[in-house]
């Protein structure tokens, strides 16, 4: 991994360099501060109180029932369990939080999974292994966080079967019901030639956040309450959640259709009944500067250059918000750039592999841990006739370098293998479309983070060769669809509607950062801080500013007046690694090189997910991937969501197998 040094302050300045010099202060320190942090997190006064609270709620909503301890389960949420070449086992991971009123758990408490086929009748009890998460930051006024979280795998499943849940603590704690249907064979693609799997829908979004802050967090750090009055104790607004958003928002804003649009786009999800759905990274935002910078709180609500923001506890409140869909659909998760958290140091499953901020990932989610070794967030699987792979974006970033590099190349190559087997190798009749998810955007045209170079570079070329279907980004706080692309450029027109035949055509790209945290713009008319590309005169309406389109929208003003919705846009730009140095905010950055693009499709700049409908077909015979784009509470509409964008994907089913491989200019 390359270190960029921070010559000004001699302070680390990557993820690695951040855990490590943590470990060093810490160990230090005097066994009294130790001792005292520890206490502050074993009491947590007002906090485990505020925090209990949630978490009962949630539990009680679900069903559950409190057994004596005083500790109830919330936030449960369900992951795939895949083997090594991404076919599903049979076999459900659960995960869950531990809640109590003193923010410690009992001794010798015990939890189990209790499983049957209808409710209130659970034959079979998986016993649950309890996991402390715990960090703490050498950085006086740095969060310091205690959690406990239950997981268990259910194995002996069969194919395509329902199955009830309950989670059973030894005290008499019982959770409420849920349930959750298994996955079809997908090991034997003659099978298909039989009965293929039943058409299936799966959903997607990403920089989802939460619409509701802890409580009192300013208490998990050891402050006297006393100090915090003046303030309430609690976060100013948009802080620690997403309630920052404009007054002019048409969805959120003051006269918007939807003032919480992170809880609603998980309801409106479950509408579509979906077998799993993908979170294109960040995730909560409990770090809300997203760098991966260590975390010092002693300044909220501002940040002091070279440190972020922190704090666990938005976690719970996260977990308890998708719970009513993760405890029965499986989530499967990316990492962004908000999910770097060194606090936890190495408590993942790398040994003394490099520390990239994912410890307290291994504890509050099940990453299926299938990819490379050094890559607890990229992994893959396959579901019917549809693989999926999620990459980590942080690993190729040339925006934000916190993270860039430290697989050292294994997860390039893990993921050409990876695509290799899918495309050219023994599951390649099994699969025939494929998806790849992750964070920052290879092709988008926002103003806040446009493309980046760097997953473009590297990601691009791989997939087009492999002739990987849709890729799913999020980072940029909108929709935007692209035309299919091909080792970076468009090679046809794809409107709403369009039928895309991705073998002939290309790759298509979605950011769908439209989870719920509040929007961002499309790129401004072409300026001095937002010029065209050397040589380049804007004409006509590539003067005027990017504007939207998608089905229904009128531009104001009409087309081409107020904004450019239809011509190619020319201040659009993508990060390089050239002049890359340490920035305003103490971490390495690269540089933005002004692009013109002619490959942005659909725009739409609020709220929205997307929907996939999948028909998977005998051998040789047709097979379609639908992808509907879903938006929230669209103003004048009337509706809780309005579809404002349609494409079809089409192959043929079990030849998918690329006999000779593709090369640039071919």
């Amino acid at each position: 991994m390359t270190i960029v040094t921070n010559s000004l302050h001699n302070r680390p300045v990557t993820v690695d360099e951040f855990a490590e010099w943590n470990t060093r202060e810490l160990a230090r320190q005097s066994v009294s501060r130790r001792s005292m942090l520890k206490a502050a997190v074993a009491g947590a006064g007002g906090l485990a109180v505020g925090q209990f609270a949630l978490a009962h709620a949630a539990f009680a909503a679900g069903g559950g029932t409190a057994g004596s301890a005083g500790v109830v389960v919330s936030g449960r949420h369900l992951s795939f369990v895949p083997a090594p070449d991404g076919t599903l086992r049979k076999a459900m991971a659960v995960t869950a939080q531990l809640v109590s009123k003193t923010g410690s758990l009992p001794k010798n408490l015990r939890a189990y999974v209790e499983v049957g086929t209808s409710p209130g009748h659970y034959g079979a009890r998986y016993e649950a292994d309890i996991q402390h998460l715990y960090g703490q930051y050498a950085i006086p006024g740095g969060p310091v966080s205690s959690q406990f979280y239950l997981k268990a795998t259910i194995t002996g499943l069969r194919d395509s079967s329902l199955y009830h849940y309950r989670v059973r603590l030894s005290d008499g704690t019982v959770s409420g019901d849920a349930h959750f249907t298994t996955a079809p064979d997908t090991v034997l693609r003659h099978g298909y030639d039989l009965r293929p799997p039943k058409p299936f829908t799966f959903t997607a979004f990403a920089d989802v956040g939460t619409n509701t802050s802890p409580t009192d967090p300013k208490w998990a750090w050891g402050q006297d309450p006393a100090s915090v009055t003046a303030n309430g104790g609690t976060w100013p607004a948009g802080v620690f959640d997403d309630n920052y958003y404009a007054a002019t928002d048409p969805v959120a804003g003051t006269n918007g259709t939807d003032p919480r649009p992170a809880v609603t786009q998980t309801n409106l999800m479950a509408t579509q009944n979906p077998v799993f759905t993908l979170l294109a990274g960040d995730i909560c935002y409990a770090d809300p500067d997203g760098s991966g910078l260590p975390a010092d709180d002693s300044a909220i609500p501002g940040t002091p250059v070279g440190k972020n923001r922190y704090n666990p506890f938005v976690w719970d409140v996260f977990l308890n918000q998708i719970e009513p869909q993760a405890a029965f659909t499986p989530w499967m998760f990316a990492t962004g750039n908000h999910d770097m958290e060194p606090l936890y140091g190495d408590t993942s499953f790398l040994g003394d592999s490099p520390n990239h901020g994912y410890g307290g990932h291994a504890k509050r989610l099940d990453l299926p841990g299938n990819g490379p070794r050094t890559c607890p967030s990229v992994y893959r699987f396959v579901y019917g006739n549809v693989a999926v792979i999620s990459v980590d974006a942080n690993d190729l970033s040339y925006e934000i370098q916190t993270n860039t590099g430290y697989s050292g190349g294994a997860q390039l190559r893990w993921l050409e293998d990876t695509l290799k087997e899918w495309r050219h190798g023994g599951l390649s009749d099994t699969v025939d479309f494929v998806v790849a998810f992750f964070h920052h955007c290879a092709y988008s045209t926002t103003n806040n983070h446009a493309s980046d170079g760097g997953l473009r570079d590297k990601l691009d070329p791989l997939f087009s060769k492999y002739q990987v279907d849709l890729v799913v980004q999020g980072h940029n706080h909108l929709l935007e669809r692209t035309d299919p692309i091909r080792y970076g450029r468009r090679t046809r027109p794809a409107p709403d509607g369009s039928t895309i035949r991705p073998a002939d055509d290309g790759v298509t790209y979605i950011c769908v950062g439209s989870g719920g945290r509040p929007r961002y713009p499309f790129r401004p008319a072409p300026s001095d801080s937002a010029p065209a590309p050397a040589g380049v005169t804007p004409t006509g309406p590539q003067l005027l500013p990017e504007g939207q389109r998608y089905r229904g929208y009128q531009a104001p003003g009409g087309a081409n007046t107020t904004e450019n919705n239809t011509e190619n846009i020319v201040n659009s730009y993508v990060w390089s690694k050239d002049g890359t140095a340490i920035n305003s905010s103490g971490y390495p950055s690269g540089t933005k090189v002004p692009e013109v693009v002619d490959w942005s499709q659909v725009r739409y700049d609020d709220y929205a997910f997307i929907a996939v409908d999948v028909v998977p077909a005998r051998r040789g015979h047709r097979t379609t991937f639908t992808v509907r784009t879903l938006a929230d509470a669209l103003p004048g509409t009337g509706k809780p969501y309005s579809e404002i964008d349609r494409i079809t994907f089409e192959r043929t089913a079990g030849r998918s197998n690329i006999r000779k491989l593709d090369t640039p200019g071919h």
